[in-house]
């Protein structure tokens, strides 16, 4: 249970790994910065979360929404802001992928930060994104209901 929730075997990175970490990081920045507003975490849950990067979040919150979002969906944080996790919302269902908000994230390993996640998802640091969905993974149970996406 407690490997569910947290990163335990905290690998040391290498001088070599961060320097190639540093390169692959400069490749996933053209892309991943520019069109999702990646934030370099190292830990990259983009396809689990609507293709919107959770870590815009003020509090770097991983698993949904803090109690304080508004009732229009504002950050409690900066209230001219939509709440990040109101728009991973509204996009994961947009996308059929609101199933993947009920799997629990991992808390963060900060150790992995401004590293390169397809080198972590290579090394099997993270676990690999979830790109496409099979039926069973789009209907999820909650409290013995089912709930379609």
């Amino acid at each position: 249970m407690i490997k569910d929730l947290a990163t335990l075997e905290k690998k040391k990175i290498s001088p070599g790994e961060r320097k190639l970490s540093s390169f692959l990081l400069f490749f996933e920045d053209l892309f991943k910065v520019t069109v999702f507003k990646c934030q370099r975490c190292g830990e990259c849950l983009l396809a689990s979360t609507g293709f919107t990067c959770c870590q815009r979040c003020p509090k770097r919150l991983r698993n949904g929404p803090c109690g304080g979002t508004g009732a229009d969906g504002s950050c409690e944080v900066y209230p001219e802001r939509d709440c990040i996790w109101f728009l991973i919302h509204k996009r994961s269902k947009r996308l059929g992928r609101l199933s993947l908000l009920y799997n629990i994230k991992k808390i963060h390993n900060w150790n992995l930060e401004k590293t390169s996640a397809w080198l972590n998802v290579f090394l099997k640091r993270i676990d690999p994104p979830i790109l496409f969905l099979n039926s069973e993974q789009k209907r999820k149970k909650i409290n013995g209901n089912d709930i379609k996406r």
